[in-house]
C-alpha cells in the first residue's frame, strides 16, 4: 500500500500474513495486509470478532509469529528473527494495552510487581527508583500511590484497565497497540478512558494503534481508519471522509449499525447486511486503488468504476 504523503511512516506494515494451524491445515488469519501509520497520529483498526484485528496488533508486537510479509518500525524490520539488543529496544518503545482489564492482570500479583515488571528488561533498579516509577505511572493515569500495594481484585474494571495504561506507560514508549481497550468496560466510564488516552498522546506525543469493533468509538479518537474482513483490509480513508463517504459495501455494514441516539431516526434507520457474494471476481481480481487523496479501496474495474460514480455524484462542499 503506497499512502500519498510525504511524511516517514513510524510504522510500516507490507503484505503481512499470519497463519495459525498445521501445515496440512493451514488457517490464514491476516493476508496481504498493508498500512503505514505516522508519528503522532491514532491509527484506528476497525472490523467484526474474528477479522484478524488482535492478530494483528500481537504481530506487530511480536507474540504471533509473521508467516510473510514484513514488519518495519523506524525503518528497521522487526519481524522474524531479531537481535536481543532490538528486541530489549522494542520492548521499551512498544507496548500493549490489552482488552480484558479482568484478564490481564495477575490476580496473584501487587500492582507494584504488575506495573513495573517490564523495568526487568531495562537495567537495574533500585527498589527506590522502582516504587518511584511506579507511583508516577499510576499517578499519570489518575489513580492514588498507595493502590501499589493492593492486589488487582480489590479495583474496578475502570481502575484495572488504568493499570493496564500504567503498565505500559512506565516502559515510556513511543508506539501503543490499544486492543480495544475499553470494550469490557462499562458504557459511563468509556468516556474517561478515552479522554485519558487522548490526554496522553498530546502529553507525550504518543502514536497509537486504536483497535476497535465500535466505529463510532473510533471515530471519537482516530485520525485514520481501515477496515478489516476476514482477514483483509477493504477500505482505508481519514475518519472523517470515511464517514461521509464510505465505499465499499462492508464500511457501509458496519456504519449502518452504529446506534443512533435520536429515538425517531433509529427506527427509520435501514441495517445493511454485508454479503460477501455481491462481489464477483471470477474474471476479474480485486485490487488496492487510491480512489481519492488519502481513500483506498479494495474493488475490482467495475466496481471502482462504480464508486468513482458514487463520489461525482457527492454533494461539493
Amino acid at each position: 500500500m503506497s499512502e500519498s504523503t510525504n511524511r516517514e511512516p513510524l510504522l510500516e506494515v507490507r503484505n503481512l500474513k499470519v497463519t495459525f494451524g498445521s501445515k496440512r491445515h493451514p488457517f490464514p488469519a491476516v493476508n496481504d495486509v498493508s498500512f503505514d501509520i505516522y508519528p503522532g497520529e491514532t491509527f484506528g483498526l476497525v472490523g467484526e470478532s474474528g477479522s484478524g484485528k488482535t492478530t494483528i496488533g500481537r504481530a506487530i508486537i511480536r507474540i504471533n509469529p509473521v508467516s510473510g510479509g514484513e514488519i518495519r518500525y523506524k525503518g528497521q524490520t522487526i519481524s522474524g528473527k531479531i537481535s536481543r539488543e532490538l528486541d530489549r529496544e522494542l520492548t521499551r518503545k512498544i507496548q500493549m494495552i490489552f482488552q480484558d482489564p479482568m484478564a490481564s492482570l495477575n490476580e496473584r500479583a501487587k500492582v507494584s510487581y504488575i506495573v513495573s515488571e517490564g523495568l526487568n528488561n531495562c537495567g537495574h533498579l533500585s527498589e527506590a527508583e522502582r516504587m518511584r516509577a511506579v507511583e508516577k505511572a499510576l499517578s499519570d493515569v489518575g489513580l492514588l500511590p498507595e493502590f501499589a500495594s493492593r492486589f488487582p481484585h480489590e479495583f474496578s474494571g475502570g481502575q484495572r484497565q488504568r493499570i493496564g495504561i500504567a503498565r505500559a506507560l512506565i516502559m515510556q514508549p513511543e508506539f501503543i497497540i490499544a486492543d480495544e481497550p475499553i470494550s469490557a468496560l462499562d458504557v459511563s466510564i468509556r468516556a474517561q478512558v478515552l479522554n485519558l488516552l487522548s490526554r496522553l498522546q498530546k502529553e507525550r506525543g504518543l502514536t497509537y494503534l486504536f483497535i476497535a469493533h465500535d466505529l463510532s468509538v473510533v471515530r471519537f479518537i482516530s485520525d485514520r481508519i481501515a477496515v478489516i474482513h476476514k482477514g483483509v483490509i477493504v477500505e482505508l480513508a481519514e475518519t472523517e471522509q470515511l464517514f461521509a463517504h464510505p465505499l465499499h459495501p462492508y464500511t457501509r455494514a458496519l456504519l449502518s449499525a452504529i446506534p443512533m441516539p435520536d429515538p425517531s431516526i433509529e427506527k427509520k434507520k435501514q441495517l445493511i447486511v454485508y454479503d460477501p457474494g455481491q462481489h464477483d471476481y471470477s474474471k476479474e481480481k480485486p485490487v488496492w486503488c487510491e480512489i481519492e487523496p488519502g481513500h483506498f479501496v479494495l474493488a475490482n474495474q467495475p466496481e471502482l468504476e462504480e464508486y468513482r460514480r458514487q463520489l461525482e455524484e457527492k454533494p461539493q462542499k
